[in-house]
């Protein structure tokens, strides 16, 4: 194992915590250091089914706070971003381009979450379903929709299980998908199964650590740290 796969599993570890205490952001943390370090083939399938272990985690224990109406809603239109993600990714664009503007998108999601109070400010209805579209897309390319889809479930949801579970639901269908897709593209060879199972354990591990933190910290400072990570994590594919 590559000192950069090493470095790629640490940062599996750290994004998870954060996952695991403020409930989303693990992956979209992850995915612009991990493009670096590993590589898109490497990345890409390896954060995916690292975040369906996750995610089916949190179904089983709260399956019963699952809002299906919200599921449904949610899972049609992070739908069709999702398939236009795909289509996106058809075009025959320069990689490292859609990188930079990937990242400038994650840097600029930040800027809002830090400057606005989301859950307290009036959004219209259709700008709130373009959010889960955009978000879908973000998904398809970089398994990254999460904190777009964040905006839509915070003026829906004001239990804190019910939006995890809901969301988990969510992720473990369009991720499971893209796993499909990965594997008839090829991606996953054994060496990216090896990767696969050590951040299995590792995401296991992070995410225990996480819901013992969670219990210490004061989560709406916890929160803007997070929202400073992911601006950094944006702008460094931007520099």
């Amino acid at each position: 194992m590559s000192i950069q796969e090493i470095l790629f599993l640490i940062v599996i570890f750290l994004t998870n915590i954060i996952q695991a205490i403020t409930g989303f952001a693990g992956t979209v943390l992850a995915m612009p250091v991990s493009l670096r370090l590993v590589g898109e083939n490497v990345a890409k399938p390896v954060l995916n089914l690292a975040a369906i272990l996750i995610c089916a985690w949190i179904v089983i224990r709260h399956w019963r706070e699952i809002s299906w109406h919200d599921f449904f809603r949610m899972t049609l239109f992070v739908g069709i971003g999702f398939g236009l993600g795909y289509a996106i990714a058809l075009i025959p664009l320069d990689k490292e381009i859609l990188l930079k503007l990937y990242g400038l998108i994650v840097s600029l999601i930040a800027i809002v979450y830090m400057t606005t109070d989301l859950a307290h400010t009036d959004i219209p209805h259709w700008l709130l379903l373009a959010t889960l579209i955009f978000g879908g897309i973000l998904h398809s390319l970089y398994v990254s929709g999460g904190p777009l889809i964040v905006i839509y479930a915070m003026k829906r949801f004001k239990d804190k299980n019910q939006f995890r579970a809901t969301l988990s639901l969510m992720w473990i269908v369009l991720n499971s998908i893209m796993f499909t897709t990965q594997m008839v593209s090829g991606l996953f060879n054994p060496h990216v199964w090896i990767l696969v199972a050590t951040a299995f354990g590792v995401s296991i591990a992070s995410y225990f650590i996480g819901k013992k933190l969670a219990h210490k910290l004061e989560l709406e400072h916890f929160m803007k740290i997070t929202y400073v990570l992911l601006f950094i994590s944006g702008i460094s594919l931007v520099v």
